[in-house]
């Protein structure tokens, strides 16, 4: 019987244990690189090492070790509109995917700074202030990799064709047609 690799849990903080069968080594090899300052770790009040994940993904990068952790297994999905249904409709559709939403542009730059999502859904029926986000996001060097998704009053209208052109959407959707639009979108991103 072949045998299965067992997939490491996403946890924040690992004991050596959980890092000698991640690096494939013995504890006391992880202890020793501990204390050679090699993988960065620190001591519980118990006397006990701790790893950070982010500190272990580091250590087995330098090391050209395999890396067993999922690279962001989840998309992270944030929809800026005042539509509070939409919202959820949304939340409902992409139920494996981490889904955040606010209704104001200000704390949608916020959450964008500090988050970085994959994908940015602007509702512009609802949030007039959108396109200056928009606009703003696209031409930051740090926010350029997000995929941009706009809800408009109508897709055929000529502003809209421009929109799309303009900043390299990746999808209109026509507010007319209902959350399922919009989420279908998403899916097919995700």
């Amino acid at each position: 019987m072949p045998e299965r690799k067992k997939a490491v849990k996403l946890k924040e903080v690992f004991t050596t244990y959980d890092a000698a069968r991640i690096c494939n080594a013995n504890i006391a090899s992880i202890k020793n690189w501990i204390q050679k300052g090699l993988l960065r770790a620190f001591r519980t009040p118990g006397g006990h090492y701790r790893i950070k994940r982010r500190d272990l993904e580091l250590f087995l990068k330098k090391y050209n070790m395999p890396y067993p952790f999922q690279e962001k297994a989840e998309k992270q999905v944030f929809l800026v509109s005042r539509d509070s249904t939409l919202a959820s409709e949304v939340e409902k559709g992409l139920s494996g995917h981490l889904v955040k939403s606010c209704g104001d542009v200000l704390e949608a730059a916020l959450c964008v700074g500090l988050d970085r999502p994959d994908i940015l859904a602007i509702d512009l029926a609802s949030v007039s202030e959108g396109l200056g986000l928009l606009e703003l996001l696209s031409g930051c060097a740090d926010t350029r990799n997000i995929q941009f998704i706009l809800v408009v009053s109508s897709k055929s209208s000529p502003p809209a064709v421009e929109l799309r052109k303009r900043w390299n959407l990746e999808d209109l959707v026509d507010r007319n047609q209902g959350s399922a639009a919009l989420v279908k979108s998403l899916v097919r991103l995700v």
